[in-house]
């Protein structure tokens, strides 16, 4: 999988780049110029991330499965952007207050800890809900994307099934609800949330989706078991 993205990327980035949409939003200043920190810690230990991360289930639920719309499930997340994330909330890069209480009080070792534990559990079930002609649009971007506007496959660096690659910081993005995946994309097609590649390239890619796509591409994600 990590050979084939970064192959994937490799051809992306040029593609990216000779868009004249995609370049411009690229020089979309970011929200913040503050870099994401490096996390500096020693091999995780999943068994303490489960003890630390014990009380995420108030909010993101049972198992790390959530079941609210609004609030994504940890489960099955790969764990270096589950590091990427609480680092930025830490650092305030990212606007939630709840989350930035809970970072800043998480050493770089407690946040590769929770982070080894939730990448461990089994991944929730879909979710149920989204009209089929409607997933079945968000599945064709998502799986084709639409060359004629320079819009990029998902597929390129989430895979087909959505689990994304811990070695790229390539987040899952299957069972994610369908109404925090539109919101997340929307706001990635607004702006770049911190100076950091994966997010940049997520603001480029959304650059050409309509609301119609995005909506179909969240209830596409959401059905990915």
């Amino acid at each position: 999988m990590s050979t084939r993205i970064r192959s994937a990327l490799l051809w992306l980035a040029p593609v990216l780049l000779a868009s004249p949409l995609v370049a411009a939003a690229l020089q979309t200043p970011s929200p913040s110029n503050v870099t994401l920190p490096a996390l500096k810690f020693t091999a995780p230990d999943a068994a303490r991330g489960a003890q630390l991360g014990a009380s995420c289930a108030g909010c993101h639920g049972a198992g790390g499965i959530s079941k609210d719309e609004a609030v994504p499930s940890l489960a099955g997340q790969v764990s270096s952007y589950t590091r990427q994330q609480l680092t930025a909330y830490k650092a305030k890069l990212l606007p939630n207050e709840t989350m930035q209480n809970v970072a800043a009080r998480l050493t770089d070792q407690d946040m590769a800890d929770i982070a080894a534990h939730f990448s461990a559990l089994v991944p929730g079930p879909a979710w149920k809900g989204a009209d089929a002609a409607v997933r079945a649009q968000g599945a064709a971007l998502y799986a084709k994307g639409d060359p004629a506007r320079n819009l990029i496959a998902c597929t390129v660096c989430h895979g087909a099934g959505g689990r994304g690659s811990d070695s790229l910081i390539l987040p899952s993005i299957a069972n994610l609800s369908p109404a925090y995946a539109e919101g997340k994309l929307a706001e990635y097609r607004e702006t770049v949330p911190y100076a950091h590649p994966s997010p940049q390239a997520m603001h480029a890619a959304a650059q050409g989706l309509t609301d119609e796509e995005l909506t179909a591409l969240a209830g596409y994600l959401s059905s990915l078991k």
